[in-house]
């Protein structure tokens, strides 16, 4: 019988989305930095070929007469500073709930270099955490990216996707000016009862170098767990709190975005897979890019960014002082191993990022697991909780219902 080890813990508590990260992850490696790269992630699908159809013109209309004629650019400016108040507030919460004396580095480039904030400049700040209670390795990213020059491969792979007919949106092209912002959050446990988490939210805005004044962004973003035992009501909570946050702005029988719970949900499952295993990374959450960029849909995502650690940290307060044995904390090692595998084979922000020439590679791995173990053909015992969760992972299913 494994020796029982007890941690005390004072715990309180294929898309434009790919463009978006294509671009990101360019600027970082030109810059030394790839910390969003590593932690953001795209789905296989688009939402419904949502961006800048004739539908998605009527409703940017629609929803600037009600906020107050907010343009794509002020949506922006509002978003990356969203992002920066959030990462602070985020980081003194997940200190707080480690309840250790270890707090988060803070790396800063670009117009973040030596403290700076300058809001016309490119740059970000890579803020992780290594060897706490709680967390025992933990990444948080913020990323801004201003004034990038589309180049005509991406520009025709986003103009391919908007509509013919679309007369008021913008057709993008080469040359035309992008910016992005994003803030990606990634937090691995040190006890195996309480899940990994991961999420992120990001905005994409392009201006034309034509027509002055025309621009449109996209939001993108989501959250996800990745348990190591499964405690089922610890999964139903979070995705309860998801479904009641989209359905609140998305009602699933009529909204004019074609959006829904089950769709972010499945998108979600979709993208976290491995295919060479058959198996999903994790119990999955939401998942959504490509949506128009206004107020309400601002509003919605600031909801999502602003609910990751409500949706966490009650996980973390029920079982982050449960005692484990070593064989638990193997088990935990072995799963985070196929964590690394999504990375290393499957991830694209990861993919593109090893492969460019002289990468950061602590920036590209800032994700990656603290501990891993990979074992030949390890297989888990009959009726065991590790064989549950695999049968779970394989099959995944609706926990909010």
């Amino acid at each position: 019988m494994a020796a029982k080890v007890v941690i005390q813990r004072r715990v309180r508590v294929s898309s434009i989305s790919f463009i978006m990260m294509m671009l990101i992850a360019s600027l970082f490696i030109i810059s030394q930095v790839l910390g969003f790269a590593s932690t953001s992630s795209i789905s296989h699908h688009s939402i419904n070929n949502h961006v800048l159809s004739a539908t998605t013109s009527s409703i940017l209309a629609e929803e600037e007469s009600k906020t107050d004629n907010d343009s794509p650019e002020d949506i922006f400016e509002q978003f990356t500073q969203l992002l920066k108040q959030h990462q602070t507030s985020m980081i003194a919460e997940i200190e707080q709930a480690d309840g250790s004396n270890i707090s988060f580095s803070k790396d800063g480039w670009g117009a973040f270099e030596n403290g700076n904030s300058d809001d016309t400049k490119s740059g970000g700040i890579t803020r992780v955490i290594q060897g706490g209670n709680v967390v025992e390795k933990g990444a948080c990213s913020l990323t801004i990216i201003r004034n990038g020059v589309l180049t005509a491969d991406r520009a025709a792979t986003i103009s391919g996707r908007q509509a013919a007919e679309n007369d008021d949106g913008l057709v993008v092209q080469e040359g035309d000016i992008y910016s992005a912002a994003a803030l990606s959050v990634v937090l691995h446990t040190r006890n195996p009862y309480v899940p990994t988490f991961r999420s992120d939210v990001r905005i994409f805005l392009v201006k034309s170098k034509d027509e002055e004044g025309k621009a449109v962004a996209w939001f993108g973003g989501g959250s996800d767990l990745t348990p190591y035992y499964l405690i089922d009501q610890d999964i139903k909570d979070f995705h309860t709190h998801l479904k009641s946050m989209c359905d609140e702005y998305f009602p699933p029988d009529n909204n004019d975005y074609n959006l829904s719970y089950q769709q972010m949900k499945e998108q979600c499952d979709d993208y976290f897979y491995l295919p060479a295993r058959s198996e999903h990374r994790g119990t999955g959450g939401i998942f959504f890019d490509d949506l128009p960029a206004t107020q309400y849909t601002y509003d919605f995502v600031k909801n999502v960014a602003q609910g990751w650690m409500p949706s966490w940290l009650p996980i973390v307060e029920k079982n982050g002082s449960k005692e484990y044995t070593d064989e638990e904390k193997h088990w935990q090692c072995l799963r985070r191993g196929r964590y690394l595998e999504f990375n290393l084979l499957y991830d694209r922000g990861v993919k593109f990022g090893l492969a460019n020439a002289n990468p950061r590679v602590e920036g590209v791995m800032v994700s990656a697991p603290p501990n891993i173990a990979f074992e030949y053909n390890h297989v888990p015992k009959q009726g065991s909780e590790e064989e549950r969760l695999l049968k779970i992972l394989k099959e995944p299913q609706d926990w909010a219902n």
